[in-house]
């Protein structure tokens, strides 16, 4: 894991290196840095573990708690029209309480009436390119695809017992996105990345308001949902994630005034 993560932030050095050089290569271009954090609560949280494991909810078995979240993204547009960025988004629950039923989690019971800890981990990491169809002057919209990696799993833990069941997976993402320029300071973005199959799916949306402190740096307020999962045959989860944030971003070349 650590061998992993450690490999990536290696390669995204280079990847960063690259935007900014072709930044500087071509006066339409852009290098942005976009910093996102807020507070998110769990609405589903349901998971079974093993094929005859016991489902159970972080909602309401364990009762989760409002969490802080942070996101950060580093990108490069080209020409107005090609987006390209890298997007780093670690997400962790960690809940602690006494259940009143036994819990079989890969292969273990967890006893009831036992305190016991609970561990849910969706770190991802995400290569975006979307291209803009519609580029008006109050007006965008694009489509394009994003290459998902998820370091996601679900931990247990009494005094008697500990299963951990975390792993790495790769998942392909249909993205969309909107601005829409209300006045020269005020509008409104819309940004969400997809995928659906027989057995799970992936759903990530976000919309917001957006103000222009200058022409280099932008806020937005707005709100996200986080929802979806998978249904196999050793393991079950399904989320849903709602997200009230705040972001900050900030461009790097004056010249270029899009988002």
């Amino acid at each position: 894991m650590h061998h992993f993560i450690s490999k990536l932030v290696f390669q995204s050095r280079y990847w960063i290196l690259f935007i900014c050089l072709n930044s500087n290569l071509s006066t339409n271009a852009q290098t942005f840095v976009n910093l996102e954090s807020g507070a998110f609560f769990t609405d589903i949280n349901d998971i079974r573990n093993g094929n005859n494991g016991t489902l159970f909810s972080l909602k309401n078995d364990f009762q989760t708690q409002v969490s802080p979240f942070l996101k950060l993204r580093v990108g490069y547009l080209s020409n107005g029209k090609n987006h390209f960025s890298f997007l780093f988004a670690p997400l962790k629950i960690v809940e602690t309480g006494t259940i009143e039923k036994d819990i079989l989690f890969d292969g273990k019971n967890f006893k009831a009436n036992m305190p016991i800890e609970a561990v849910y981990k969706f770190n991802s990491y995400r290569l975006t390119y979307n291209r803009r169809i519609i580029s008006k002057d109050n007006f965008k919209f694009g489509l394009g695809l994003s290459a998902k990696i998820r370091d996601a799993g679900v931990s247990l833990k009494n005094k008697e017992l500990l299963s951990e069941n975390f792993s790495i997976g790769f998942v392909p993402l249909i993205n969309l996105l909107t601005n829409w320029d209300i006045s020269q300071k005020m509008g409104v973005d819309f940004f969400g990345e997809v995928i659906a199959a027989s057995k799970g799916r992936a759903i990530d949306l976000s919309l917001s308001g957006r103000y222009s402190f200058s022409k280099n740096l932008q806020g937005n307020i707005g709100y996200r949902l986080l929802e979806g999962g998978a249904n196999g045959t050793n393991r079950y989860n399904f989320i849903q994630l709602h997200f009230i944030f705040a972001s900050l971003n900030y461009s790097f070349n004056k010249n270029n005034k899009e988002q």
